[in-house]
């Protein structure tokens, strides 16, 4: 059977209330065992004073045990002298009929009576008695009183739970209002109210806060993206639309129908390196599952894969790889490397050399590379270098590898020096 679904200010409510009724009636409880106690003591010790005075007052006569005549006991005591056997040889003050049986000394309750019984030298007991009627009296009043006082608390410990639970749960009702009417109306840069206090609820109104600046970068980057790709989709879907309908314009002979062909074929491929080089970009914001990955490996398969290229360039390929292993992704440091090498076969000099180091992997291209005041600028998605609008690329390879680097924490680090340029990925130190 399926518990009923309860809100979490009933549940704290509910939660408080069972604190302070617990609390209440152990409260309570323990004081009727306490007063109980002390009165139950109280009539005790009534009981051996007067025994110790009846002790004083104590004779024998015709041989049997008697009292003192003078002998004065409050109204409300009895006295009795038994014999060795148990039978009552003299008596002062009044009591009921009980079956009290052979003495034992100490205390006893037999019906309704407080019996406190002291045995004699000599043999013979004394026995003091007295009611328990006003105890009992006593008792039943202070239990009706806790009781009311108990059901009275009950019922402002429910009050007092709701109004708790209320005012707990108040800032978490704002952060949630705050945040429906942000995700009901769309209004991503508005953050909902931060709890004052450093308490809990401070510390979760700044998350949602952190989640929506998240949200918010990540809408933004969404947004940035599809008008990028559109743009850049735009012009080669223009110019494919333009040369079909050229080529649809006339009848021609099969050397010009080729030749458009060839031509279109050529413009798909670099319409499908461009879609690729997107699809790659937006991977990147995925969350990263890191694994050892073994960077000279990974090079020198980059390297025998796109030897023929550099080949078919007429430039030279050169490896010096050492064993180095790095917390990263198998796929995305193959990507890396693919770009950057292409980088180097496209504007880089008659050699291009692959080095590997722990926790390094550089490409040198031999070339002068870009200005250095552009560098930063060709980190960004569809940014290419001045002068080299002849060369097929879209403008992502860089893009691509700089946004890997942040997620793995690496660095890319651009170098320039006499012997050409060069760039190389850094990971921080301890990754493999």
């Amino acid at each position: 059977m399926k518990l009923p679904a309860f809100s979490l200010r009933l549940k704290l409510t509910l939660g408080y209330a069972l604190v302070f009724i617990l609390a209440s009636v152990l409260g309570a409880v323990l004081i009727y065992l306490v007063a109980s106690t002390q009165l139950t003591r109280s009539l005790d010790t009534t009981l051996e004073e007067t025994a110790a005075v009846a002790l004083g007052n104590i004779g024998r006569e015709d041989g049997a045990l008697r009292f003192a005549a003078d002998l004065n006991v409050r109204s409300e005591l009895a006295l009795e002298l038994l014999n060795g056997q148990g039978q009552v040889t003299a008596q002062v003050g009044e009591k009921e009929d009980l079956k009290l049986g052979l003495p034992q000394a100490g205390f006893q309750t037999v019906q309704d009576w407080r019996v406190y019984s002291v045995p004699l030298e000599g043999g013979g007991w004394l026995r003091v008695l007295r009611p328990t009627d006003l105890l009992s009296g006593l008792l039943e009043t202070l239990a009706r009183v806790l009781v009311g006082a108990a059901l009275l608390m009950i019922v402002l410990s429910c009050l007092g739970g709701y109004l708790l639970a209320d005012r707990a749960l108040k800032p978490i009702d704002q952060v949630a209002l705050a945040a429906a009417s942000i995700a009901r109306r769309g209004a991503y840069r508005e953050r909902v109210p931060v709890a004052p206090g450093g308490d809990e609820l401070t510390r979760l109104s700044t998350t949602v806060n952190a989640m929506l600046d998240r949200l918010e970068g990540t809408i933004e980057h969404e947004k940035s993206f599809t008008r990028m790709a559109a743009h850049e989709l735009r012009t080669p879907l223009t110019t494919l639309a333009g040369r079909v309908e050229l080529l649809l314009d006339r009848p021609r002979d099969v050397a010009a129908y080729r030749a458009g062909l060839v031509q279109l074929q050529e413009r798909i491929g670099a319409l499908r390196a461009l879609s690729e080089g997107l699809l790659s970009l937006a991977r990147t914001d995925a969350p990263p599952l890191l694994e050892r990955v073994e960077l000279a490996g990974t090079a020198l398969g980059v390297a025998e894969d796109l030897r023929p290229e550099f080949r078919a360039a007429g430039k030279i390929l050169y490896l010096d790889v050492e064993e180095s292993w790095v917390q990263a992704e198998p796929e995305g440091v193959r990507q890396a490397a693919v770009n950057l090498l292409q980088n180097a076969l496209k504007y880089g000099g008659p050699q291009v050399t692959v080095r590997v180091r722990p926790g390094e992997l550089s490409v040198a291209d031999g070339g002068p590379g870009p200005r250095q005041e552009d560098w930063p600028r060709l980190l960004h998605p569809l940014e290419r270098g001045p002068g080299v609008q002849g060369i097929s690329g879209s403008g992502l390879g860089l893009a691509v590898v700089a946004a890997l680097a942040r997620r793995w924490q690496a660095e890319l680090r651009p170098e320039w020096s006499e012997r050409g340029f060069t760039v190389t990925l850094h990971f921080p130190e301890g990754t493999g």
